[in-house]
């Protein structure tokens, strides 16, 4: 597991190109007067105009009914409009379907969406005209966007995740373990004692020593998921069994239990302490495996493509297919059976994919012939799986594979 992966997923404000679009206006005939600018869609009208000692100038379009406006490090999820003042739509999230995520106030979009997003709160929708100063100035962007534009936006914040904040170690709460490891306990948990057979759902969040944020759960979306024999770090074998569920842990974590001498980048130098915050968010046993079997072949249906397929239970709901995300348990095996190779069963947690997904070939033809509740046997042979390469060091080239597969959802 990488768990040093770029903290933030923000993206700069993107300019994704628009599909086909009629010319923002129309030449006039001559003598005539030019034609009014075509807006699709129409810029809105202002309501209340705030002018900001930047020069940003706003108004309040839909007041949110959010617990509080977005801070410096925040990442928000927006639906925006941009227009040039001569009406002409250069870019929208709302055809694209997707809220654009943004970590405000750390220079990821233009300054002007920096020092609005922190005016609004979850629900609001601002009307916002930017000078150029505080867009994309004299050199402009691409070829809608020229030098000097003064550009405007509606914005709407649909969703708003506060970072964790640092907290300075308190000397009188701390505790040290034989190995250095110092800890204190910011919330004591009232669920479920340590299981040794446990899997275990982790909130954390990782600082320098200095209170720099360099990764979370918050940013990642989802908490770290395993069992503690394949701990991603050697500080979480010793923490994790002080914890109940619902704990809260702040850790200062000395070098030789983390990153050791790697460099993980100007903020963690070699042999760097860490500081962590971890919350057992939830524990959950292994699932039953199911069992392994080869299925004869006056069971063994096969497509053109050579997979083959015994169905073991048929499901009744949602039918699979190109474009529908899925979640599966799974087993794979090679034909000579023994411990399979890979289960999710063991981590107790269905792998979620869309259709097609980044997998071999035999699971994106055999998953879009299941529905919702069934459960198949595929036999993949090797064109259909990891080839003449294999997928070392648990399977060799030209493997034949056997996985049991269970739809679990289908969306």
């Amino acid at each position: 597991m990488t768990l040093l992966a770029p903290l933030f997923f923000v993206t700069s404000l993107a300019l994704a190109p628009l599909s086909a679009q009629q010319p923002a206006q129309a030449p006039a005939a001559p003598g005539q007067a030019p034609a009014t600018p075509v807006q699709n869609p129409p810029i809105p009208a202002d309501t209340e105009i705030m002018t900001t000692a930047s020069g940003l100038k706003y108004s309040v379009l839909v007041q949110g009914a959010g617990t509080r406006k977005a801070k410096v490090g925040d990442v928000a999820k927006v639906h925006y409009t941009g227009w040039t003042t001569d009406g002409n739509s250069f870019d929208t999230s709302t055809k694209r379907g997707v809220p654009l995520d943004v970590q405000v106030g750390r220079g990821g979009v233009i300054a002007g969406w920096d020092e609005v997003l922190q005016l609004m709160e979850v629900g609001t929708k601002v009307k916002v005209t930017i000078p150029p100063a505080l867009g994309y100035g004299e050199a402009g962007k691409g070829a809608k966007i020229p030098g000097g534009a003064t550009l405007i936006f509606e914005m709407e914040m649909v969703a708003l995740t506060a970072m964790p904040e640092f907290r300075a170690a308190r000397p009188e709460l701390t505790k040290t373990t034989p190995s250095g490891l110092k800890y204190e306990v910011l919330v004591e948990g009232q669920g479920e004692l340590f299981d040794a057979t446990a899997i275990y759902d982790l909130k954390y969040a990782l600082w320098s020593t200095s209170g720099k944020l360099l990764t979370c759960t918050e940013a990642g979306g989802a908490p770290l998921h395993f069992t503690l024999a394949n701990s991603p770090m050697e500080f979480l074998k010793e923490a994790v069994p002080m914890l109940k569920v619902g704990s809260r842990y702040r850790l200062e974590v000395p070098p030789a239990l983390c990153f050791g001498a790697r460099d993980q980048g100007p903020d963690l130098p070699p042999n760097s302490i860490t500081v962590w915050e971890i919350e057992l968010a939830g524990m959950a046993k292994p699932l039953p495996l199911p069992p392994f079997a080869l299925t004869p072949e006056d069971k063994l249906v096969k497509t053109a493509s050579g997979l083959g397929y015994e169905v073991l239970r048929e499901g009744t709901g949602p039918q699979a297919g190109q474009g529908k995300t899925v979640s599966v348990h799974y087993a794979g095996w090679l034909t000579t059976g023994g411990a399979p190779f890979d289960s999710s069963y063991e981590r107790a947690e269905p792998f979620k994919l869309r259709l097609p997904g980044g997998v071999i070939k035999g699971w994106n033809e055999g998953l879009a012939l299941m529905r919702e509740g069934s459960m198949y046997r595929f036999t993949i042979p090797a064109a259909l799986a990891y080839g003449p390469r294999g997928s070392p060091p648990d399977i060799g080239p030209n493997a034949t594979l056997i996985f049991v597969i269970e739809m679990m959802k289908v969306e």
